[in-house]
């Protein structure tokens, strides 16, 4: 799961797992909590065609927005090739699923990001990947930036 301290000192909490893949009580969450400065909290639940189990992703507050990239999900559902965005709404808490072009990472997990002059920038962590049907999964050594004004991914190094 993810932490993300807004500007008003509330804590965001997003999605993660519980137990590993292999044991029988294994879930990957789909859900919002809102920790407010008071101990209290709110809880949104989001349909899976809406926002998907979400787990091992990177989160980044931008302008009363939380930029939520990457994720390893279940076995079976990650799309390769793709990179999964999704963007929160501090105000009212509705959550959208983002496209982007260009050069990107992958189906990304365990990984770094972090707001760069006005892009996400995203290092380290772990790619999906599938080769003659067999999954895999590599050691991401590639820096890329999403341009949040355009949507578009450009590898840097």
């Amino acid at each position: 799961m993810s932490f993300t301290k807004l500007p008003d000192g509330r804590f965001v909490q997003i999605g993660g797992e519980h137990e590993d893949f292999y044991d029988a009580d294994f879930c990957i969450y789909n859900d919002v909590i809102v920790h407010d400065t008071n101990g209290k909290f709110n809880v949104f639940g989001y349909p899976k065609d809406v926002f998907p189990p979400t787990d091992f992703h990177s989160t980044t507050y931008v302008d009363g927005f939380i930029y939520i990239v990457g994720s390893l999900d279940y076995k079976g559902t990650r799309r390769f090739g793709e990179t999964p965005i999704y963007r929160l709404n501090c105000k009212n808490w509705s959550i959208q699923s983002l496209q982007s072009t260009g050069d990107n990472p992958g189906w990304i997990h365990r990984h770094k990001c972090r707001l760069v002059e006005g892009k996400l920038e995203v290092t380290d962590g772990k790619v999906c990947t599938q080769v003659k049907g067999k999954e895999g999964i590599e050691d991401n050594l590639n820096v890329y930036q999403l341009d949040l004004a355009t949507m578009k991914w450009n590898w840097i190094s």
